[in-house]
């Protein structure tokens, strides 16, 4: 990020991966909506910035539909981890999940741990038609979920509220920190109108 005579950001270099390219654009209003990676691009703006995001790990695995036959899922609301487990019928097979790891590694491509999946098949054991063992496992796949950092040192991630909220630091940057998939079109409305607002009081 490149910044005016005012401290305000100015411009935007990237690399384009494709072209192999460094691409300069110059932009009235910059938004930072990266995810896990928000606090990557605030260190870029103002090193040494505390910590917004705490990830958190979720893990699903994907066994034949012959552990859930029919077409209703199941909702287990109480495990060990404190999460709640779903299994539900996809076509053929039936996804089980998820799980909720701390203090996770920001990745482009998470990976499963193997606690992880235990978890989830000695839990799922008790409520699928069989229990489950690890070479019945055809699929796993791990997300990260960009959690805004509590106040409050010491929360389980569980107890983290999964809202968003916007900041805005002094040279202009829009940063939209936590959320999650059920109100990402909220979070885009409040995203954009923030950004006009911004537009419209720098005079541009």
């Amino acid at each position: 990020m490149l910044k005016d005579a005012e401290g305000m950001i100015s411009d935007v270099s990237y690399h384009d991966a494709e072209s192999d390219r460094i691409v300069t654009v110059n932009a009235h209003v910059v938004v930072n909506a990266t995810g896990i990676f928000v606090d990557h691009i605030h260190a870029m703006d103002q090193p040494g910035m505390p910590k917004t995001v705490l990830p958190s790990q979720g893990v699903h695995i994907v066994l034949d539909k012959s552990f859930l036959p029919g077409k209703s899922a199941i909702m287990i609301p109480k495990t060990e981890d404190g999460r709640v487990l779903f299994a539900v019928p996809w076509h053929k097979q039936v996804i089980v999940g998820t799980t909720d790891t701390p203090g996770v590694d920001v990745s482009i491509e998470p990976r499963a741990q193997e606690e992880e999946i235990d978890f989830i098949l000695d839990t799922a054991a008790v409520f699928l038609r069989k229990a489950p063992k690890r070479s019945d496992v055809l699929s796993i796949f791990a997300g990260l979920r960009p959690l805004a950092a509590p106040e409050q040192q010491g929360e389980e991630t569980k107890e983290i509220s999964r809202g968003h909220k916007l900041t805005i630091s002094h040279s202009g940057l829009i940063s939209i920190i936590g959320g999650k998939w059920t109100t990402y079109r909220r979070m885009g409305e409040e995203i954009v109108d923030k950004a006009i607002a911004e537009n419209q009081g720098n005079g541009a």
